[in-house]
């Protein structure tokens, strides 16, 4: 039987080189692999509602038309309210990501600037990327659904409008001072918790100087037209703002520029310019008023004049705030409307207390109001105030007057006494007479006409029968011949006239006859001056008598 004996193995203890080459393989791909994540860059994640258009793999981020990274994938979120996108930034644009970086899809739109974006109708849509100012890096960013008006790093001075009103501007709107185009509208934000409206506007360089403290906005429609108890205005703006409207900003009339303002300052957005003006009278006396007359066409922001000088402005038509049984007021006392008399309207540095003691004078010199038409289009009505020196009211406006007076007291406003204007004076004279005429006896005046044209058509009657009479007396031959008779009678007489005429032997006699009797009565005249002072001197020789000496003047 042959002995196995066992084999002895003996360990190699020198390294073989073969394995250089699979650890050098390994070494390459660790530094291939590590290569690989540096050339990468960072990833960055974007969060929208709405991924319409955005591919994985194939969108392009770009900023200035220039590839810097790629989206990667394309997920909806957990709770599936949002899509998250994560795209692949190149090493270099790492420093650009930083919290006030901002990012929107570029796609085909059609605004109110043009039509943008159609390079994308053709390559696809692709994600803008705008860089910010900050230093610190952030790489969640929220996509945005319009891209940013300007840049954040542009120079110029951004500033904030609130308003009460929602509406009447929308991002892209240009802000406008003077009419000239000088910054945009950024941003659009509803404050819930305040419930108002938050604009944030772009003025660029060098137009931001011009905003400062006292400078005031106001929302500029590009056509407007108001008709209203002052006349018609029409507002006619650049073509910009008939098109979409815009913001205009300017200092008022006479008001100082004011200091600088800081970015991001707040402002109060009017809705016009003449609501500003409106705004800078807030010191003012208010006074209640009774109307028993129609009050149709008086709107509050009617004016408030003197002698045609605004001086208020109405508040409240009709005013039943704290009355009670305002129906019952309305019907006995009248309509009751708010007005206020504005201090500023009147002359500068007129405190409330000097304001009300003038009134107080003025009422007591016969102030009144009444209403007045300020547009026959329309029918707008104003206040017009007047002082009148007439007589006392009567009892019953007395007794009128101390019941809207104690009105007006427990409503806590004072009284001004009112009178009605004067076309309601013109109606109201002419109810009287329509009154007094309807009291006149109609019946009896129509009886009395009747008998006085029953009376007349007899007259006619009459008068006809006498100028048919007078017919048949002018149709009588006889009558017809007297003008003949006449002219021959006038003929005879003419002749009988001539043979008398000087010259003729009649005339001659008579002239010798009236010439003698001339020379008779000449000479019986010392006769008759003798019978005359001696009746018997035919009988008795008459006494010769001396005429008469007239006597010597004396010296």
């Amino acid at each position: 039987m042959t002995q196995q004996t066992s084999a002895k193995v003996n360990r190699i203890k020198q390294w073989s080189p073969i394995w250089v080459v699979p650890i050098a393989a390994v070494l390459i791909g660790i530094w291939m692999l590590y290569n690989h994540y540096q050339q990468q860059g960072a990833l960055l994640t974007l969060l929208t509602a709405d991924a319409e258009g955005i591919v994985a793999g194939k969108t392009q981020i770009k900023s200035r038309s220039v590839d810097v990274g790629q989206v990667v994938s394309v997920e909806l979120s957990h709770d599936l309210k949002q899509v998250i996108i994560k795209a692949r930034m190149k090493p270099a644009i790492t420093d650009l990501l930083n919290e006030d970086s901002r990012f929107w899809v570029v796609k085909p739109q059609v605004g109110r600037g043009g039509i943008t974006g159609l390079n994308t109708l053709l390559s696809g849509v692709y994600i803008e990327l705008q860089p910010g100012d900050s230093d610190k890096l952030q790489l969640q960013h929220q996509l945005l659904d319009s891209p940013p008006v300007a840049p954040a790093d542009a120079p110029g001075i951004r500033v904030v409008l609130t308003t009460a009103e929602t509406g009447g501007l929308a991002v892209g709107d240009p802000v406008l001072y003077r009419g000239y185009e000088v910054g945009t509208v950024e941003q659009s934000e509803f404050d819930l918790s305040q419930r108002r409206t938050l604009y944030q506007l772009y003025i660029r360089e060098p137009f931001d100087v011009l905003v400062s403290e006292n400078v005031r906005f106001w929302l500029s429609s590009g056509f407007s037209v108001d008709l209203s108890a002052e006349g018609l205005q029409v507002d006619v703006g650049s073509a910009t703002t008939l098109l979409s409207g815009g913001v205009s900003f300017d200092l008022m009339q006479g008001w100082p520029a004011g200091g600088a303002v800081a970015d991001g300052s707040e402002f109060q957005l009017f809705p016009n310019k003449q609501s500003i003006q409106d705004g800078l009278y807030n010191e003012f006396v208010e006074y209640l008023l009774f109307f028993d007359e129609s009050v149709r066409g008086l709107k509050p922001g009617a004016p408030v004049e003197y002698r045609g000088v605004r001086v208020g402005t109405v508040t409240s038509v009709p005013f039943f705030f704290s009355i009670d049984k305002p129906f019952e007021v309305s019907l006995q006392q009248g309509i009751p409307v708010l007005i206020r008399i504005e201090a500023g309207r009147l002359y500068e540095n007129l405190t409330l207390k000097q304001l009300r003691q003038e009134l107080e004078k003025a009422v007591q010199r016969g102030m009144h109001a009444a209403l007045k038409t300020g547009n026959l289009l329309t029918g707008a009505l104003y206040i017009d105030l007047d002082v009148s020196e007439d007589s006392a009211p009567d009892i019953e406006q007395q007794a009128l007057q101390a019941q809207q007076l104690a009105l007006s007291q427990s409503a806590g406003y004072p009284m001004l006494p009112t009178t009605r204007s004067g076309l309601s004076n013109i109606e109201q004279k002419v109810l009287m007479a329509l009154d007094k005429i309807n009291n006149l006896p109609v019946e009896q005046l129509l009886v009395q006409s009747e008998q006085t044209m029953q009376s007349t058509d007899a007259l006619m009657q009459n008068a006809a029968k006498m100028v048919a009479q007078l017919d048949k007396l002018i149709a009588n031959p006889q009558l017809q011949q007297l003008p003949a008779q006449l002219q021959q009678s006038l003929q005879e007489l003419q002749r009988m006239l001539a043979g008398v005429s000087p010259g003729a032997p009649a005339y001659e006699r008579m002239d010798s006859s009236l010439q003698t009797l001339d020379q008779v009565l000449r000479e019986l005249q010392p006769v008759l001056q003798t019978l005359n002072q001696q009746s018997n001197a035919l009988i008795f020789e008459a006494d010769v008598t001396a005429d008469p000496e007239p006597k010597r003047a004396e010296q």
